[in-house]
């Protein structure tokens, strides 16, 4: 048994963003170099995240709605859960979505996934930015 003593340290959350357009390109998890707007379901590891981490909010914006006659989707993750945060969240509408905050201690550093379903026609407009907010295990920046 351990004797525990207050806390008297604490870390301020920090804060990674990625924003991408419809026609940016990127390597996917498959090792291909693919656009945001192809047809198809690619996956792209978009946000590293230290070992230990734990996300603790966030949000996806759709700042300019994909321009597509069909489905566009976006779910985001990891390479362990792949939807562990949003789950096939609309890209053609405008909007900002808070991510889900599951408490999942990333033990092993895996980066924030985005998985992209697009079909029947490319994309010809669309902007998305994604937030990440995280806090680190036994990290201190400031003494209370």
């Amino acid at each position: 048994m351990s004797k525990l003593i207050k806390t008297v340290v604490a870390q301020k959350p920090l804060m990674a963003e990625f924003t991408y357009l419809f026609d940016d390109t990127m390597v996917n998890t498959a090792a291909a170099e693919v656009a945001f707007k192809t047809i198809g379901t690619p996956a792209f590891d978009i946000i590293d995240l230290p070992v230990n981490s734990v996300v603790v909010g966030g949000e996806i914006v759709v700042e300019t709605a994909f321009a597509t006659s069909t489905l566009a989707t976006m779910s985001l993750g990891d390479s362990s859960s792949t939807t562990r945060y949003s789950t096939t969240l609309d890209l053609k509408t405008a909007a900002r979505t808070a991510i889900g905050i599951t408490g999942f201690r990333n033990s092993s550093g895996l980066a924030i996934r985005g998985t992209f379903n697009v079909t029947a026609a490319d994309s010809t407009a669309g902007k998305v930015t994604v937030r990440v907010l995280y806090i680190i295990k036994d990290r201190a920046d400031e003494r209370m």
